[in-house]
């Protein structure tokens, strides 16, 4: 008994030694700074990871759900929007699909939106977008059937359901209108009003082959409209004009010798533009049999989207399976290799910056806060 009460005792001493040393730690919340044009989002399987292309630090994660196709940022009202699926059971169960809101100051949701069960989860960046109004943000849903969840969000609400077969990704245009890849070679034009219900739908004329050369599920943004590449090394200026949908005459970035040694563009989010000056990026590779469409690319071509020439190539150490380039006027080139690495360029002199240590999981594609 002795013994007990003596350890007892040494115990408290002790314990009242440590609480004297030890400072109580203080509980808050830390809020992320304003954002600058370099700033990017590395979307992965765990979350969105905020980082500062100029100086490499990391400044927030937000936690989205593992089956987030992408994030929609909205610099005018400080959110992001993020598609969200939930199992109740982490992998199957009941499941719910929110829109999710989150606000930059400390990166938590405030607000979220239900939905129809039906987003189609893959790490698609285009399954989502905001139209140009700024109101309505569009989800891609596929279950199989395919259709397009529409939600405001100024008011936080549902809008509706809005039936797409045969047609995917989301490429919003001007007037609160968006374009769709369709199955059948062709492009649609949904036309939705100001409270976000459709009022048109128009349909292009076939411009590829779905069978011999297809066009990639990655539409590139450009100041007129999207940029479409084909399997092959082809490209299309397409976008819209009130009802009218245009599609531009294909052309290659390959030239006849880059075509004899089979290059081909491949890997995820492989292309990006940098609007201000009309450079494009493509990761590309050589393609020693059929079908390599998903490989990574072990080159970086530079090409001007104006004069539809390559300028530069970049030969890569690791193949990349993403990249992405800011806007601003120094502009950053943000790449992301197969072995996890992620590394920042000068998009404009085309030197190595940075390799961000430790950036995480791998890069499913990147977004912008432009």
């Amino acid at each position: 008994m002795r013994v007990i009460i003596l350890a007892a005792a040494c115990l408290g001493l002790w314990s009242n030694t440590v609480d004297a040393q030890v400072a109580a730690e203080q509980v808050g919340t830390e809020t992320m700074s304003a954002p600058g044009g370099n700033w990017f989002i590395s979307k992965t399987r765990n979350g969105g990871y905020i980082y500062d292309a100029d100086s490499g630090d990391m400044h927030g994660l937000i936690s989205l759900s593992p089956y987030t196709s992408s994030v929609e940022i909205d610099k005018q009202r400080k959110q992001f929007y993020a598609p969200e699926t939930y199992y109740s059971r982490g992998v199957h169960g009941e499941r719910t699909d929110v829109v999710a809101i989150y606000d930059f100051d400390n990166l938590s949701p405030v607000a979220e939106v239900d939905i129809p069960e039906k987003i189609a989860v893959l790490g698609f960046r285009r399954h989502v977008g905001m139209l140009s109004g700024g109101r309505h943000l569009l989800v891609f849903n596929m279950t199989p059937a395919q259709s397009v969840t529409v939600v405001d969000v100024e008011e936080r609400t549902f809008v509706g359901e809005i039936s797409t077969p045969g047609c995917a990704m989301i490429m919003p245009v001007a007037n609160n209108d968006f374009l769709m890849i369709c199955g059948d070679g062709t492009l649609q034009l949904i036309q939705l009003d100001d409270e976000g219900q459709e009022t048109n739908r128009e349909r292009s004329k076939k411009f590829f082959e779905v069978l011999e050369d297809p066009v990639f599920d990655r539409p590139v943004p450009t100041p007129d409209g999207w940029l479409l590449i084909s399997h092959s090394g082809k490209a299309f200026d397409v976008g819209a004009e009130g009802s009218k949908i245009s599609v531009s005459k294909a052309w290659s970035l390959l030239d006849e010798e880059d075509e004899e040694q089979k290059w081909r563009p491949g890997g995820g989010e492989f292309a990006s533009l940098h609007a201000p000056t009309g450079l494009l990026y493509v990761l590309m590779h050589k393609a020693e049999k059929d079908y390599t469409h998903h490989d990574p690319g072990t080159e970086i071509w530079v090409m001007s989207a104006s004069d539809r020439r390559r300028l530069e190539r970049i030969e890569l150490e690791v193949p990349a399976n993403s990249l992405f380039v800011t806007q601003t006027g120094e502009p950053k080139l943000i790449v992301g290799d197969e072995e996890g690495g992620l590394h920042v360029y000068d998009a404009v002199k085309l030197t190595l910056d940075m390799t961000i240590e430790d950036p995480g999981p791998g890069p499913v594609f990147f977004t912008g806060f432009e």
